[in-house]
C-alpha cells in the first residue's frame, strides 16, 4: 500500500540520507501549489491592482475570515470575489477590492480605500430585498470596541460606496421588521464617550443612506460578546440574541427585537427576581435552540446545592433553559444538571425538582447524584465514573464512550423515591 509522506518528513529524510541527487529541495517541497483557473486570474488581478509589495489583510471576526472571499453577490450563479489589501508603504489605508467575471474575464468593479489599518468583519446582506447582496464592512479603529462601517452596493457591473457615521462593536443582519429586505443591528459595548446600545438601520428608498428605525440601551457591564445570533426569539418574531461576558466574569443574555406595534427596537434583559429567569450565569453556556423547535432558548446556570463546610467535593451545575413568549412571560423548557469538567448533562425528572444535588470528586473522576434535604446530602442515587480505559470497571455498567473517555454507571440500593432505572438514566444522560 502506498503511503503519503509529508513534505517536512521527506525533507528530513533527504537531509539525513544526503540524497541530493533526487532533484528535490526543501524549498520545492514546502512551496504552496500555484493557483490555477479562476483563482489564478483573481490573484493576478489583485497583484496588478494592489501593486508590488502589497499585503493581503484578513477580517478579524465574523463568518468570512479570508483575505479573498468568494460570494455570488448579484445572483447570476457566478461568484464574485472580495479582497482586502494594504499597498506597499501605506500604514493606514486598507482597500476593499471587488472583482467580477464579465464576459469570461475577471475585472475590477470596485476599489475603495478606508482610513484603517485592519478589517474587523465582512458581511453580506440584502437590505432592499432585490436579491442582490450588499457588502457590509467594519473597519478597525484605535478603540477596540468602536469600528467604522461602510456599505457597498452592486449596480450594473460596478460598486457604489455608502459611507456612514455609524460606529459599532459588532454588526448583525436579518429580517427584523418582517418587511421586504433585511435590516442591520449595530451593537456597541460601553466605551469612553459612547454608551452601550443598539441601533436598527435600514437602507432608504433611493439607496443613498442608512436610516435609523430605533435604538435601545444595552447592559453597560458587558465588556465582550461571547456569542451573537439572529433567529426566532419567540413564535413569529426574529430577533438578536446577545450572550455577553460582564466585568465580573459572569455571562448574561439580552434579546433585541423590533416591536411593530410601537415601531421601536425593544430589549429583553431578564431582570425579574426568579432563579431560572435571570439568564445570569458563571458558566460559559450560551443560548441555543435546545429542543429543535426553531426558537432560541436562553440559559440560566447556577451551582447545585452543597454543604457550606464541605471541601472534598464540588457541586455540579444546574441549567434552566427558558423561552421568551410574545406576552412577555418566560417558559421553562428544560432543566438539566451539567458537568462541564466531564462534558455531560442530565435531564432532571419532575420528581427530582428541589430534591437533589450532584457532587464531583475530581480525585476519582466521579460525579455522584444525591438526595438533597434540609440543607444536606441524603442517599446516594447513582455515580457516573469517567475513565480513559476501555476495560470494564468492577461494579459499574457502561453508559457511553467517546474516542478518549468511557462513562460508566453505578446505581445504589436505596428506598428513595428518586431512584431511577438504568434505562431512565440512559435516556436522561447526554454528552455535550
Amino acid at each position: 500500500m502506498k503511503k503519503k509522506i509529508s513534505a517536512l518528513l521527506l525533507a528530513v529524510i533527504i537531509s539525513l540520507t544526503g540524497c541530493s541527487s533526487v532533484g528535490l529541495s526543501v524549498d520545492n517541497l514546502m512551496h504552496p501549489p500555484k493557483a490555477v483557473g479562476d483563482k489564478a486570474e483573481i490573484q493576478s488581478l489583485v497583484d496588478t491592482v494592489a501593486g508590488e509589495g502589497h499585503t493581503l489583510k484578513y477580517p478579524q471576526s465574523g463568518n468570512f475570515r479570508s483575505a479573498i472571499t468568494m460570494k455570488d453577490i448579484d445572483s447570476d450563479s457566478v461568484e464574485e470575489a472580495v479582497a482586502f489589501y494594504l499597498p506597499q508603504g501605506d500604514i493606514a489605508t486598507v482597500h476593499i477590492l471587488v472583482m467580477d467575471s464579465i464576459d469570461g474575464k475577471w475585472q475590477t468593479v470596485g476599489d475603495f480605500k478606508s482610513q484603517s489599518t485592519a478589517v474587523d468583519s465582512l458581511n453580506f446582506c440584502d437590505l432592499d430585498g432585490n436579491g442582490i447582496l450588499e457588502i457590509a464592512t467594519s473597519w478597525k479603529t484605535y478603540d477596540a470596541s468602536v469600528n467604522q462601517f461602510s456599505l457597498y452596493i452592486y449596480e450594473e457591473n460596478s460598486i457604489r460606496e455608502i459611507l456612514t457615521e455609524y460606529t459599532s462593536t459588532n454588526v448583525l443582519s436579518g429580517d427584523f421588521t418582517d418587511e421586504a429586505g433585511e435590516e442591520l443591528i449595530m451593537l456597541s459595548l460601553f466605551s469612553e464617550g459612547k454608551d452601550a446600545g443598539a441601533v436598527l438601520l435600514d437602507l432608504n428608498e433611493n439607496k443613498s443612506e442608512l436610516t435609523s428605525l430605533g435604538s435601545a440601551p444595552l447592559n453597560p457591564d458587558v465588556v465582550s460578546y461571547a456569542k451573537l445570533q439572529v433567529g426566532s426569539i419567540f413564535e413569529g418574531q426574529t430577533g438578536a440574541v446577545i450572550d455577553g461576558c460582564t466585568k465580573s466574569g459572569e455571562y448574561n443574555t439580552q434579546l433585541l427585537y423590533f416591536n411593530t406595534y410601537y415601531s421601536s427596537l425593544e430589549r429583553i434583559a431578564f431582570t425579574e427576581n426568579v432563579p431560572y429567569n435571570q439568564a445570569l450565569r458563571s458558566y460559559p453556556v450560551m443560548s441555543e435552540d435546545i429542543n429543535n423547535d426553531g426558537i432560541i432558548e436562553v440559559p440560566a446556570a447556577f451551582k447545585l446545592n452543597i454543604e457550606k463546610d464541605r471541601t472534598d467535593r464540588d457541586a455540579a451545575a444546574s441549567i434552566y433553559w427558558c423561552q421568551q413568549t410574545s406576552s412577555g412571560t418566560v417558559l421553562l423548557i428544560s432543566h438539566k444538571a451539567a458537568s462541564f469538567a466531564y462534558g455531560f448533562t442530565f435531564d432532571i425528572p419532575e420528581k427530582w425538582e428541589g430534591n437533589f444535588t450532584a457532587l464531583t470528586d475530581y480525585n476519582n473522576n466521579e460525579v455522584t447524584f444525591y438526595e438533597w434535604s434540609k440543607d444536606k446530602t441524603g442517599d446516594a442515587l447513582f455515580t457516573v465514573k469517567i475513565s480513559d480505559s476501555d476495560e470494564a470497571l468492577e461494579g459499574y455498567k457502561e453508559l457511553t464512550k467517546t474516542d478518549s473517555r468511557t462513562y460508566s454507571l453505578k446505581i445504589y440500593e436505596s428506598d428513595s423515591s428518586l431512584i431511577l432505572t438504568q434505562d431512565e438514566i440512559n435516556d436522561y444522560f447526554k454528552l455535550m
